[in-house]
C-alpha cells in the first residue's frame, strides 16, 4: 500500500464529509466521521497483513520443532517467540480482533 493510496482515500472521505450534498449522521463531526471510516478501513488492512504474519510465525516455529526444536534451534525459536508477542501487542494495539474471536 502506497502513501498515495493512504491519501487518495482520505482525501475523498474528507471531500464526502465536508460535501453540501450528503449529510452525516447527528452528531458526527466531519473530522470524525472520516477518522471513523479510515479506521475501519486501515483495520481491514491491516488485519489481513497480521493474519498472513502471524501464520508465518506459527509454521515456521512448527518446522522448527519438527526439525528438533530448542536443542538444535533454541535462539531463533525464542526470536520467533518475540516476533509473535509483539504481533499480538500490535493485533490490541490497532483493535484487530483475533482469529479465534471471528
Amino acid at each position: 500500500m502506497s502513501t498515495d493510496e493512504i491519501e487518495t482515500i482520505l482525501a475523498n472521505w474528507i471531500e464526502q464529509a465536508l460535501s453540501s450534498s450528503g449529510s452525516l449522521p447527528e452528531g458526527v463531526s466531519p473530522a470524525s466521521w472520516v477518522a471513523g471510516q479510515f479506521a475501519d478501513w486501515w483495520r481491514g488492512r491491516a488485519g489481513e497483513a497480521m493474519n498472513d504474519a502471524e501464520i508465518a510465525v506459527s509454521a515456521a516455529l512448527k518446522e522448527l520443532t519438527r526439525l528438533s526444536g530448542w536443542d538444535s534451534f533454541g535462539e531463533a525459536m525464542h526470536e520467533m517467540a518475540h516476533v509473535r508477542d509483539a504481533l499480538g501487542e500490535l493485533r490490541g494495539l490497532m483493535r484487530l480482533p483475533n482469529e479465534s474471536d471471528v
